[in-house]
């Protein structure tokens, strides 16, 4: 595990402040957009900045945007960079690059590192320059699709870019909301688990147990929900039963929902 300063105490947030979201778009639909939404509002409020555009002006943006781009299938990013107290920021829109799992690896599973760091206000979707720059250096390697944090009690909190969620038995275990950001994905996964009678527990969990887990996978908009086959040393099932039904209604459901959203 490759150590790193931890922010145990978190400081104000102080201008500029740029709130984002990542929105994945199939067949011109921006996946989730609602929750997306309302996570930008919830990030607003935790780091104290006000006089946003309202979500309606928002949402009419992000369709606008869409429906008069060439292009159908990607990730867009949606961010508003807010200068002072007192500032009104305007919306900004574009697609970036993405890097989609490859079939091998939704197959095979991936690597993952840990990392001794933690996120200032988790729950917050604000740009970190320090310690994006450091876990982009790590997966640029190229051994390590995905860098796990943990925090400074030696609880692994989440990925860079991602939320983990463990399995052992029937049973999935993911760390608690107040530890993480709530990722969109992560939050359809654990409603999915409740309507599906799956066995789940927000719980923390210690980088010393990972032995005791059968299974592991990382879920966000990129990777949907992605099998992880090794943590540093530690090896697991990539091929795990309930870790492949969960990706199975994953799926499902985003075919659900843009069957119900396509776009005018």
């Amino acid at each position: 595990m490759t150590e790193m300063r931890s922010e145990e105490h978190p400081t104000p947030v102080n201008y500029p402040v740029e709130l984002y979201e990542v929105i994945r778009v199939i067949r011109k639909v921006p996946l989730f957009l609602e929750e997306h939404l309302n996570r930008l509002y919830q990030s607003a409020r935790l780091a104290d900045v006000h006089h946003l555009p309202g979500p309606v002006a928002l949402e009419e943006k992000v369709v606008s945007f869409l429906r008069n781009s060439k292009v159908t299938e990607g990730n867009i990013r949606l961010s508003l960079t807010v200068q002072s107290e007192e500032d009104s920021p305007e919306p900004t829109l574009t697609f970036i690059p993405h890097r989609y799992p490859k079939e091998k690896e939704y197959e095979e599973g991936v690597w993952l590192r840990t990392l001794m760091a933690q996120r200032e206000l988790p729950n917050a979707k604000i740009y970190r320059p320090v310690l994006r720059q450091r876990t982009d250096e790590i997966i640029a390697e190229g051994k390590y699709y995905e860098v796990l944090l943990v925090n400074h009690e030696g609880y692994i909190t989440e990925g860079s870019r991602s939320n983990v969620f463990f399995v052992k038995g029937n049973r999935l275990y993911t760390p608690p909301m107040q530890q993480v950001l709530p990722g969109i994905t992560r939050k359809v996964i654990l409603r999915l688990c409740i309507e599906n009678d799956i066995l789940i527990s927000e719980e923390p969990v210690k980088i010393s147990e990972l032995d005791t887990f059968d299974a592991v996978f990382i879920s966000g908009t990129s990777v949907k929900v992605l099998p992880v086959s090794r943590i540093d040393d530690h090896q697991f099932d990539h091929v795990n039963m309930l870790v492949r039904r969960i990706a199975r209604l994953y799926d499902e459901q985003i075919t659900s929902y843009i069957r119900n959203k396509i776009m005018p």
